[in-house]
């Protein structure tokens, strides 16, 4: 009932108070495409409808009523109809394409759109996602050592989760920027693609379009390769929201960390009818919080860095128990900002831009798995070339100038769960200390090869997540013992200072 009242009021509205849509050389991205639209289909499987499966314009969310059917007056501009993916069905269609969203066409009457979804064997409440960030490909020569990462991480999946439904989050920045002609944002896709798994997209400050005079229409290039830049859908008792919050400014590549008031009245209805309670996994690509703001220090954010309206974000996904993926600082980070809610920020694929064998924190290139069952969660990062159970890397004294006589173990993953301790000829010694610095494989990896370094101003830079300790007997047998949030053990012996960094 509020459903078709809310329907009469918008359709009233548009009638009487909308402007007519502006003729002359306007983009298709701004007034014009504000006319009042009428869609309407069915959700079907098979050919028997899916009830209360919820559909989109992007702003306003209706859902399908015992037959299948859904019926919405539009005033949104978007460029798709979407629907919340439900648990149980698959999200690509026989063709390859996506099975959740369609992309609007067509005269400006009452238009039909149609899902049939294709039935899975089962609800997956077991299944494993594996994300990745900033591929940032900018050059050929750069898709040999993408292929080698997409290589490791094909295998790895086919030799640990043959028997299970294995999903991918790629967290933006595909390419380097839209105006390179290879490779482009359908090269990358097509790689990930390839990999036999059903990849789910977010857009990035690199996917974006710079010939636009507001955020309206930044993405549409994106849009037109992956489908909606923000959508929602469910695998087992999982429910998954993908936000846009690259907030273009109109100055050629200028942006933001920002959410526009569309997006968060779209997710509260998306959100409207999960349970309290349930697990939610959020992915963007700028990151919600900052190193700066666990530290107090919110003057030093950066605005390009962190989401401006992030509180307005907490307080909306404040019912549920929520994990936020996050991209965009080519570092591994976590921050467990309150009991229900974590954030994940992903080191890059591609490193500092492919010019080293790590991120800016030493933190390898690789990508994350998060392994889900029923409605809990549990993670672990994987590097690519190694085995999964190598967490960190350890080092013994000498390595840093700055600490020449401390033990140093640089634990990619860690979050304050974690506990990190040394051994001396198997006695336990006790807790290493943390402390910011900088890894010593990423800092003479730099020193060595800057000047080959396509971008001058990238290298090291420091992270949180490093560990000291003094040992008492430097010729002892050391080893160091991480144990992660899951209570699993990683044991490590430090590298030796004769030994050449990677």
């Amino acid at each position: 009932m509020k459903t078709q009242v809310y329907q009469i009021i918008l359709f009233v509205a548009a009638l009487f108070f909308l402007p007519r849509p502006v003729q002359g050389s306007e983009t298709r991205d701004t007034v014009s495409n504000l006319g009042l639209r009428t869609y309407f289909g069915t959700v079907t499987s098979g050919g028997q409808g899916l009830a209360d499966v919820a559909v989109s314009d992007g702003m306003q969310v209706v859902y399908t009523d015992s037959a299948g059917y859904y019926h919405m007056y539009s005033t949104c501009g978007g460029d798709f109809i979407f629907i919340s993916l439900p648990a149980g069905y698959a999200a690509r269609l026989p063709d390859g394409t996506a099975s959740y969203y369609r992309p609007l066409s067509g005269p400006s009457g009452p238009r039909r759109y149609d899902f049939d979804l294709p039935k899975l064997s089962s609800l997956e409440d077991c299944h494993t996602l594996i994300v990745g960030a900033d591929p940032q490909v900018a050059y050929p020569e750069e898709l040999p050592l993408l292929d080698g990462l997409l290589t490791d991480l094909k295998a790895h999946v086919s030799s640990d989760y043959a028997d299970q439904s294995v999903y991918g989050m790629l967290l933006g920045d595909m390419v380097g920027s839209l105006s390179q002609e290879t490779p482009s944002l359908v090269d990358i896709r097509q790689r990930f693609e390839d990999l036999g798994i059903p990849f789910f997209y977010v857009a990035g400050n690199h996917d974006m379009d710079l010939d636009i005079r507001s955020n309206q229409g930044s993405k549409r290039t994106f849009e037109a390769h992956y489908g909606p830049r923000y959508y929602s859908f469910n695998r087992g008792k999982v429910h998954y929201v993908v936000l846009d919050d690259v907030f273009s400014t109109g100055r050629a590549g200028g942006y933001i960390g920002y959410l526009d008031e569309q997006q968060l009245q779209w997710l509260e209805q998306d959100l409207a009818r999960i349970a309290h309670g349930s697990l939610v996994i959020v992915s963007l690509h700028i990151p919600t919080y900052s190193v700066a703001a666990r530290n107090g220090e919110y003057g030093k954010e950066d605005i390009k860095k962190a989401l401006q309206n992030r509180q307005a974000l907490y307080r909306i996904l404040a019912p549920f128990r929520v994990h936020i993926l996050a991209a965009h600082e080519h570092y591994q980070e976590n921050f467990v900002l309150q009991d229900n809610l974590h954030e994940h920020v992903h080191a890059a694929m591609s490193g500092i831009f492919w010019q080293a064998p790590y991120n800016s924190d030493g933190t390898p290139l690789g990508y994350s798995v998060y392994e889900i069952n029923g409605d809990s969660i549990s993670w672990y990062f994987k590097a690519a070339g190694l085995p999964k159970d190598r967490q960190f890397v350890a080092y013994m004294p000498g390595w840093d100038k700055n600490n020449p006589d401390a033990l140093i173990a640089n634990v990619w993953n860690y979050d304050p769960s974690w506990q990190v301790y040394w051994y001396e000829d198997g006695v336990k010694m006790g807790a290493m200390r943390s402390s910011t610095g900088w890894d010593p494989d990423i800092v003479q990896y730099v020193a060595a090869n800057r000047h080959n370094f396509r971008y001058k101003y990238i290298g090291a830079g420091p992270t949180a997540h490093l560990f000291y300790a003094l040992p008492r007997n430097r010729n002892a047998r050391i080893k160091i013992e991480v144990i992660d949030r899951f209570k699993r053990s990683y044991f490590l012996t430090p590298k030796k200072i004769d030994i050449e960094p990677h």
